[in-house]
């Protein structure tokens, strides 16, 4: 009998480019929505946020459609 040695998958962490996205975009929105360095920041740390929420809640699981 063959011993069968199954590959595992390398298992890609993409979470990273989610936060990044978040943060870039969030502070580009907070830029042009208070027109300042201070809204940048906080709408970095609100991408970061929503960023965070998307990998958590909804990004979950769906490791077959990567």
């Amino acid at each position: 009998m063959e011993k069968h040695i199954e590959e595992q998958p390398t298992g890609k962490n993409i979470g990273g480019y989610f936060y990044l996205l978040g943060a870039v975009f969030g502070g580009l929105t907070g830029v042009l929505a208070q027109e300042g360095f201070l809204g940048a920041i906080i709408g970095a740390v609100l991408g970061l946020l929503f960023a965070g929420f998307f990998v958590g809640a909804l990004l979950n699981g769906r490791e077959h459609d990567r």
